[in-house]
């Protein structure tokens, strides 16, 4: 185990959550990396910044990680929303944050997100990679947590008046799971929907550029990169009990397709959930 010697978590985090960090075995494959490319330092790093993002400005409320498996691999599956990704890297801060010893959810990250150059190079340093059945196959051999968002990457772009409606779920995170036997954990994320107001799809804009969706909000493209900066709602992050998938979804279409159903009722059982409590933690806010 190597200590990471990095300013920002000696400035930004409390010495229980350096503890945490020091805490965490990464395994080294030589040159100070695991075989995904990810570093102690870099680990540390962003670390830090994330737990900022996660305390103070998201400051984030959760609950249910009883149902994330201690040591052993599982797919961690839920709701996608907010244009940019920090749904993704507050869960897998959250996870990391509430988890003894210390779990990193490795997120598979559609390749558009590594063209940004703030919210890529954060995903990289949290050890999140790009989503390809041999990087799924080689965390799960290995005993990790991959975390999947099936609605894909067009959910960013999800209008206001579709807020906390699940798009169509695509099925590779249920025969992946089935394959290799491990379990999917829902969870649901109340608050995302809120940080940014997405107006429309300005697509053909989209297409230029080979993204899922170019945002049209109130705030983007008006004030340039700025009007991208998410708005410091609070989010609320919920796990559900652990879900076997049937092994006849590897066999039967229609099994697979009954599998993805019992998922997507999970996430959403999750959600209603988040809604539920911010509706009380918040005077009646929907």
């Amino acid at each position: 185990m190597v200590t990471p010697r990095l300013d920002l978590v000696r400035t930004l985090l409390p010495e229980r959550e350096r503890e945490r960090v020091e805490a965490y075995v990464l395994d080294d494959a030589g040159h100070g990396t695991d075989v995904f490319g990810t570093t102690v330092d870099g680990l540390g790093n962003a670390y830090a910044l994330a737990y900022w993002l996660h305390r103070y400005y998201f400051r984030v409320v959760s609950a249910g990680h009883e149902n994330v498996p201690l040591d052993s691999a599982g797919v961690v599956v839920g709701n996608h929303s907010g244009v940019l990704p920090f749904d993704g890297v507050m869960v897998t801060t959250d996870v990391f944050r509430h988890m003894d010893p210390p779990r990193l959810v490795r997120f598979m990250v559609d390749f558009f997100v590594y063209s940004m150059p703030v919210v890529g190079t954060l995903f990289r340093s949290l050890g999140q990679i790009p989503g390809t059945r041999r990087n799924f196959d080689g965390l799960i051999e290995e005993g990790h947590l991959v975390g999947i968002f099936p609605e894909g990457a067009d959910a960013l772009g999800k209008p206001m008046e579709d807020r906390y409606q699940l798009f169509p779920f695509s099925h590779g995170h249920a025969e992946l799971a089935a394959r290799h036997g491990v379990p999917v954990i829902p969870f649901g994320v109340v608050g995302a929907e809120e940080q940014q107001a997405v107006i429309s799809n300005m697509e053909p804009l989209a297409r230029a550029f080979g993204l899922p969706f170019v945002p049209l909000t109130r705030t983007f493209p008006l004030f340039g990169p700025l009007g991208l900066l998410p708005k410091p709602v609070r989010y609320y992050i919920h796990y559900g009990p652990p879900l076997t998938i049937d092994p006849a979804a590897l066999r039967s279409v229609e099994v697979r397709a009954r599998e993805v159903e019992r998922v997507r009722e999970a996430v959403n059982a999750q959600i209603e959930l988040g809604l539920e409590v911010r509706r009380r933690a918040e005077g009646g806010r929907a």
